[in-house]
């Protein structure tokens, strides 16, 4: 009955250790994502943040974006965190 339930649990640590790794990697991906888009957006078509936001897909809305002078920076708060930098001519660069 111990054996069953240290068993159990080891595969509950496990799976949870696994998923964690996925959602850290998904959100890294996605904020990297957003970081380039926005970036973009914003220093080589010239338009402001509020307009490019809605040019994302919905499933990146859970990802926040701070615009800095010649950067974007998102991320998901204590998962992932990726900054897109605007240099010319090359346009921008994710970091």
């Amino acid at each position: 009955m111990i054996r069953g339930a240290i068993g159990v649990l080891w595969v509950l640590l496990i799976a949870g250790v696994l998923g964690f790794q996925w959602l850290r990697d998904q959100s890294d991906v996605g904020a990297g994502y957003v970081a380039k888009e926005l970036c973009s957006c914003v220093f080589v078509a010239e338009r402001d943040l509020a307009s490019c936001r809605p040019d994302l897909p919905p499933e990146m809305e859970a990802i926040e974006a701070e615009l800095g002078a010649d950067r974007v920076r998102a991320f998901v708060p204590a998962l992932a965190e990726r900054i897109a930098r605007f240099e010319p001519p090359f346009g921008c660069v994710l970091y």
